[in-house]
């Protein structure tokens, strides 16, 4: 009886063991084997995912671009925010937008990008006001406009900023009709293209530009943790009443004015971005009485947003030509999610009316 026994479990051993349950059976190099072959998997899905050959760290979202892309220099483009302009063409393909009063309360934006050469229609495009090529410069851009102010002129003829623009290349913009002037100026990003060829510009990034802002690593997320709850922002400005509604399914925040989504023309996609940085700075008046004239050096407050949170912030620009810094309230640079971010530039006396909600 013992020895039926004994034979029974031998069998049972000896099944076990082929099934690879046990080393020190005669399969330890089955599992070895077995191991090996995960971690070579792992390993390879591991290079396969960090691998990035052929890219670089983008300066305007901090994600991971073709390297050509990488290396070249931003264009930065006046874009008409009137009700009559919109909506816009080709926006959606910017990676920063700037967004700022001018006359009347009207708001004009920047975009920057440095993938438009194939976009059909970029517009429409409007006049510049001086703050704007300052802040071009803080991302090396190359500052697209069609008309100025007569406070930018000095400035524009400083040779402080590359442009494209009336004064120099009048071929790169065209008309289009069935709109009314000047709110049918556009351009194509071919014909910028030449204009940047015709005016010899550097067409990369100086060697010693390292960028403007901190972004997380690619794949890492930043969250607010002692931020106000900021589902829903809305930037006070006057005339075209815009606001943000945040998507926590894909981290971004969807832009809508004029009391709609804000939209691009040439996809019919509506606008979004990571991250929304609120600027407040002191405004004057020029002695024409209407053009505004924002003061950037020094210091003033704003707000962070990102990922459904709001923290305030301070900023610093030390000279007319340098870089705006943001500060947390620990006195840290803030760090940015990667992708696309939006800078609102805002009164000072119209701060209050800045708003964040669930």
């Amino acid at each position: 009886m013992r020895k039926k026994v004994l034979q029974r479990g031998i069998a049972i051993v000896t099944l076990i063991c082929m099934a690879g349950g046990l080393t020190g059976c005669g399969c330890s190099r089955e599992v070895k084997k077995t191991e090996t072959q995960e971690t070579t998997t792992a390993a390879v899905q591991e290079e396969t995912s960090d691998s990035h050959q052929g890219q670089k760290i983008s300066y305007l979202t901090g994600e991971y671009v073709p390297k050509k892309q990488a290396q070249k220099r931003p264009i930065a483009v006046m874009i008409n925010n009137i009700i009559n302009a919109v909506p816009q063409s080709g926006i959606s393909n910017a990676q920063i937008i700037y967004e700022a009063p001018v006359e009347g309360a009207i708001t004009r934006m920047m975009a920057v990008f440095d993938d438009y050469e194939k976009l059909k229609r970029i517009g429409s495009i409007r006049s510049c006001r001086l703050y704007y090529p300052k802040f071009a410069n803080e991302w090396n851009a190359i500052y697209v406009h069609f008309g100025q102010s007569k406070y930018a002129l000095d400035f524009l003829k400083s040779g402080a900023v590359d442009t494209v623009s009336s004064l120099n290349h009048e071929a790169s913009f065209y008309r289009e009709s069935g709109k009314v002037a000047p709110h049918n100026l556009y351009a194509t990003g071919a014909a910028l293209e030449s204009g940047i060829k015709a005016m010899k510009y550097k067409t990369e990034y100086d060697k010693k530009y390292e960028g403007h802002m901190q972004f997380a690593k690619p794949g890492e997320t930043i969250t607010l943790e002692k931020g106000r709850v900021a589902n829903k922002v809305e930037l006070g400005y006057q005339i075209n009443h815009p606001w943000f509604e945040y998507h926590a399914k894909d981290g971004q925040y969807y832009r809508f004015q004029y009391g709609e989504k804000h939209i691009d023309d040439l996809n019919n996609k509506q606008l979004h971005c990571s991250n929304i940085v609120i600027q407040c700075v002191n405004a004057t008046i020029y002695p024409d009485g209407k053009s505004l004239n924002m003061t950037l050096t020094g210091s003033g407050s704003g707000w962070f947003v990102t990922r459904g949170k709001a923290q305030k912030i301070t900023w610093k620009k030390d000279s007319d030509l340098g870089q705006t810094k943001y500060y947390n309230q620990s006195g840290e640079e803030i760090t940015l999610n990667t992708g696309k971010t939006w800078f609102c530039i805002v009164q000072n006396e119209y701060a209050d009316n800045v708003k964040f909600s669930k």
